[in-house]
C-alpha cells in the first residue's frame, strides 16, 4: 500500500529548516542514499485536446528523484497510450491512438513558501505520436507507423505540495501538476500530415497530471 509520510513540524519547514525537513524524509525513504529522495507514483495524465474539445487520458508511472541539498528534481514518466474519437459532426468517424514520448527525463526545482508549503515546477520535452487512425468500421491504420510531431515540444508543469500545520510538508502525499501543451504539426503520416495536424495540432491544450501517494 502506498505510504503517506509527513516530514516534521511546521516551524522546521520555514527558511533553512526546509533543508532539515527534506533530509529527514530522505532518511525515512527505503533504499535512498544520503543525498537523494526517490518517489514512485502511479496516476493519470489528462490532456484536453482543444481542437476537438475532448479529454485524452493516459495512465502513467513516474519515478522522481529530489536532491536533498539543492532541491533539484529529475523525473521519468512512462505513460500508456491514449485514445480519442474524431467526431466533427457528432459522429464517431475515426479513432486515434496517441502516444506521449518523452525525449528524456523531466527536470525542475522545488521552492519553499514562507508558510512551509512548497511548489514543484518541472519541464518535460516530448514528442506526440499518432500511432493509429482507424476509421469507424475499418481495421486499417491510415497513418502508418511514423506519424509524429515534426519537432519536440516543451511542457512546463507546476503544483503545490501541501503543508500540514501540525505534521509538516506532505512530500509523500498525492500530487497534482498542471500546465499547457502546444502540439506542433505532424509529419510522416502516410500522406495525411495536413489532416492529422488539423485535428490534433495547436496551442492551449490543458494538461493535468494527477499522481497518487508515493510508494
Amino acid at each position: 500500500m502506498a505510504s503517506r509520510i509527513h516530514t516534521g513540524s511546521r516551524a522546521a519547514l520555514i527558511g533553512m529548516g526546509a533543508v532539515a525537513a527534506v533530509a529527514s524524509a530522505v532518511a525515512l525513504s527505503p533504499g535512498a542514499d544520503a543525498a537523494t529522495l526517490t518517489l514512485n507514483h502511479t496516476g493519470t495524465i489528462t490532456t484536453h485536446l482543444a481542437s476537438q474539445n475532448q479529454d485524452i487520458v493516459f495512465q502513467t508511472t513516474e519515478k522522481t528523484k529530489v536532491d536533498a541539498n539543492t532541491f533539484a528534481v529529475t523525473s521519468t514518466i512512462t505513460p500508456s497510450d491514449g485514445s480519442a474519437w474524431f467526431k466533427p459532426v457528432g459522429l464517431n468517424l475515426a479513432k486515434f491512438w496517441i502516444s506521449i514520448q518523452p525525449t528524456g527525463p523531466a527536470t525542475g526545482q522545488t521552492t519553499f513558501n514562507p508558510d512551509g508549503s512548497a511548489v514543484l515546477t518541472i519541464n518535460q520535452q516530448l514528442n506526440v505520436q499518432v500511432k493509429q487512425v482507424l476509421p469507424f468500421g475499418w481495421n486499417a491504420n491510415l497513418v502508418g507507423n511514423n506519424c509524429k510531431t515534426s519537432t519536440p515540444t516543451n511542457l512546463t508543469l507546476s503544483g503545490n505540495i501541501a503543508n500540514d500545520p501540525d505534521e509538516g510538508l506532505e512530500i509523500f502525499g498525492p500530487l497534482t501538476l498542471t500546465g499547457t501543451l502546444n502540439i506542433p504539426q505532424f509529419t510522416d503520416c502516410n500522406g495525411l500530415d495536413g489532416l492529422v495536424s488539423s485535428i490534433a495540432s495547436g496551442p492551449g491544450n490543458a494538461v493535468t497530471v494527477a499522481l497518487g501517494a508515493a510508494a
